[in-house]
């Protein structure tokens, strides 16, 4: 009895896997893009309970086959997305090392969600202050947090600052100047992302975009069209983009899951952390449910420095680090970078970023693109 329960829980965990090569965006489908390691870990905790019974309780042969396979297909599975992420695999964007790192090339950026609610505003200064970036993407400042950060702003000269009070306001923050700026409205009238142009030291622009979509959730009734629409949008806007970009922002998505492989595909920027670590950033405080939320892509222009996960600022997310170096030229881009950049034509990749933009349209009643300037 107690193995057959086994098998229907592991079952279970198998049929949820599944769920996510769904392209439906009801937040219960979407969720299943999260968790790939808890179910693993929670697969290898049940296959282990059913190998310890069963010197006392000898299951069916039928049972222990079926219960054998299912674990094995549940970390294959998990095991084919997760693991390009981990240092088994090869980077996907070329790395340099710090003793080799050009300071008027560098550019060291924090995505941070500081948590609209979070009352550790001096916690946070401080750690952008020990951290020494050049530029700070913030996500989720309301007013509160603009007046109690103004010591802070005053290390970073140049500065976009749109808060808000609905757990959607954003500020980037530069020590190189903001040479023109948008923030803009692709999905939502009441989320934005923010669009700037910087000058390096060394006299190169390079265009810097904040984002944070909406993520799919049960309490407030979201799918994940609207987050699916922004991440469409921006792939298409940037995959035409010749110079420097990066982009980033608490994506409210995993690295692995269908609308982050397929923004990343359409647009042709690249992850740091292929090969080099989860850098888990949500939940800070719940180390059993833990996922890569918060990210950083680049082009090729860039490689990697370093990347790390900050400590803990008081908010339900913990900071993320990265130190990128602008080469004199466009690096040739690896044979695996090819390769995604082959997909980003296929008809398959566009035809499903158009059912994302026009499943948001439909949803606001065909309202066109706004933009401001701040």
């Amino acid at each position: 009895m107690i193995h057959g329960v086994l098998l229907l829980l592991i079952a279970l965990l198998m049929s949820g896997s599944l769920l996510s090569l769904s392209s439906r965006s009801h937040w219960f489908v979407r969720a299943w893009d999260f968790p790939r390691i808890q179910i693993v870990a929670i697969t290898l905790g049940f296959f282990a309970l059913h190998v310890f019974i069963a010197q006392w309780i000898t299951p069916a042969v039928e049972v222990a086959w079926a219960i054998g396979l299912l674990t094995l297909a549940v970390l294959l599975w998990h095991s084919f997305r997760i693991l390009p992420f981990t240092r088994l695999m090869r980077p996907q964007a070329e790395s340099t090392l710090a003793s080799r790192a050009s300071d008027d090339a560098g550019l060291r950026i924090l995505v941070s969600n500081l948590e609209l609610e979070n009352d550790s505003c001096q916690e946070w200064s401080e750690c952008v202050r020990t951290a020494d970036p050049d530029v700070v993407i913030a996500l989720e400042p309301g007013k509160r947090w603009v007046e109690k950060t103004r010591s802070l702003q005053k290390h970073f000269p140049y500065r976009v600052i749109y808060d808000q009070e609905n757990w959607y306001g954003m500020m980037l923050l530069s020590r190189r100047p903001i040479e023109e700026h948008h923030i803009h409205f692709l999905v939502q009238d009441d989320v934005p992302s923010i669009d700037a142009t910087l000058r390096m030291k060394n006299g190169r622009t390079v265009r810097i975009v904040g984002v944070h979509p909406r993520p799919p959730e049960p309490v407030r009734g979201n799918d994940s069209t609207p987050r699916d629409a922004e991440l469409s949008l921006w792939g298409r806007k940037l995959k035409d983009e010749s110079g420097p970009v990066v982009i980033g922002g608490d994506l409210n998505d995993v690295a692995w899951s269908q609308t982050t492989r397929l923004f990343l595909r359409t647009s042709g920027l690249l992850d740091p952390r292929r090969g080099r670590g989860l850098f888990n950033t949500f939940h800070a405080e719940r180390w059993w449910m833990r996922f890569p939320l918060d990210h950083v892509f680049h082009s090729s222009h860039f490689t990697v420095v370093g990347i790390q996960r900050l400590p803990s600022i008081g908010s339900d997310h913990f900071p993320i680090l990265i130190d990128l170096q602008l080469e004199p030229e466009k690096p040739c881009e690896p044979e695996d970078v090819r390769a995604y950049g082959a997909l980003n034509q296929k008809n398959e990749d566009q035809e499903r970023v158009e059912e994302r933009i026009e499943r948001a349209d439909e949803n606001a009643e065909q309202r066109p693109e706004q933009s401001v300037s701040v």
